[in-house]
């Protein structure tokens, strides 16, 4: 049932992740608000870590990700209606805050409900099932438009074609609250999870807490300074349709699971640090060149690389982070590093807004693969000594 509601919410957000930006373009407004409007769904997400993680232990995973879920759709419904700066930035703070919950609890349930065996294969699998999703997602988020413009002769490039699209995403994020009726927790995760204040103590004391957050950081602001705007960067500076940016984006999704499913193979092979520090630098040559080619098809083939290499990595580190903390500290690492990472994508992505809105598509790009450069080499440097360890135990 977790399984299943993950591949309806990932369905969800590749529809609107395609469209959504340009929606804010196509309203009229210009790339600053758009970083605006990332930065407040970020830093509310971010912020809002501690108090999911509570919420999460009073109530359980169930009745969390229940909530949390029925909210967000309502949110996101109420999003796509309204279109004045006021009510955009407020519903995005909304969105940002209900959102967190299944960020939060994902890595720890998936941990408590699965045996140290099976585990790598069931982070790879989710991780996979959200790819595969996401890719159907985004190729119907491009060509829906198109839909809305021969069904009822709307403009396929403006504001209404889009919101149309949106509406349909928001009727596949209602179809994923079923799943989780029938969902039956085994393990209630994150039944007591430490106070806010007992977190911040154990950040302060604990370093591989204090380095998994550090790691968390500096992928977050490489990530905010182009992630979100790469469907706008497509269409403005590369003149792409919402078809071509659709099907490219769904094409990245598509490589990062065949990626997720060979990971397996390179950790058996090289460790799993190794691994996620490797990946992180194959990715740097294209994003430069994502940065420097004027045509669609090698920026397209670029970008596609690009996500291959930063995100197959992704369910290794997921569960490496869990393996080498206390049992009892899932929750709070996961809240901490969840916090740093959307934190750091809400600063850098205001950023970006702005230095965009200026004309500065490049110089984002450059800041990225620095970021991307420190975080490879000092996960290495900071984890090589926990290889091969399934929890880390001194607490030092």
């Amino acid at each position: 049932m977790y399984l299943a509601y993950n591949f309806l919410t990932s369905l969800y957000v590749g529809i609107a992740s395609v469209i959504f930006n340009l929606y804010i373009i196509r309203l009229g407004y210009n790339e600053q608000f758009l970083g605006l409007i990332i930065s407040v769904t970020m830093i509310a997400t971010g912020l809002f870590a501690f108090p999911a993680a509570q919420v999460c232990g009073w109530i359980g995973s169930k009745k969390s990700l229940l909530a949390s879920c029925i909210v967000s759709t309502v949110v996101s419904f109420l999003l796509y209606v309204m279109t004045s700066q006021e009510w955009l930035l407020m519903l995005s703070l909304l969105s940002g805050i209900f959102s967190t919950v299944p960020v939060i609890i994902a890595a720890p349930f998936m941990v408590e409900n699965s045996t140290a065996e099976d585990r790598i294969y069931l982070f790879s699998f989710n991780f996979a099932l959200f790819v595969v999703a996401t890719v159907l997602g985004m190729a119907i988020g491009g060509y829906l438009p198109q839909v809305w413009s021969s069904a009822f002769g709307v403009d396929g490039g403006s504001a209404l074609s889009y919101r149309y699209t949106l509406y349909a995403s928001v009727a596949v994020a209602i179809a994923s609250i079923i799943p989780l009726i029938f969902l039956k927790e085994k393990k209630k995760v994150c039944v007591g999870s430490p106070a806010v204040g007992s977190m911040l103590a154990e950040l302060a004391r604990s370093r591989v807490v204090k380095r998994l957050v550090a790691i968390s950081c500096l992928i977050g602001l490489g990530a905010g300074l182009i992630v979100p705007f790469f469907n706008v960067y497509f269409s403005k500076m590369l003149s792409a349709t919402p078809g071509q940016i659709g099907l490219i984006f769904a094409l990245a999704q598509a490589s990062m699971a065949v990626g997720a499913m060979a990971v397996p193979c390179m950790v058996s092979r090289i460790g799993k640090v190794k691994t996620v520090s490797l990946t992180y630098l194959l990715s740097i040559p294209f994003l430069v060149i994502l940065a420097i080619t004027t045509n669609l098809y090698i920026a397209g083939a670029a970008y596609i690389l690009r996500m291959l290499f930063m995100n197959m990595s992704v369910p290794i580190s997921n569960s490496f982070s869990m393996e080498i903390v206390h049992s009892e500290e899932m929750a709070s690492v996961s809240s901490l590093t969840s916090m740093g990472s959307y934190i750091s994508i809400a600063v850098s992505s205001y950023v970006a807004g702005v230095l965009m809105s200026y004309g500065f598509y490049i110089l984002p790009y450059v800041a990225t693969c620095l970021f991307y450069l420190a975080a490879a080499v000092l996960y290495f440097k900071f984890f090589s000594k926990y290889e091969g360890c399934l929890r880390y135990t001194d607490g030092s």
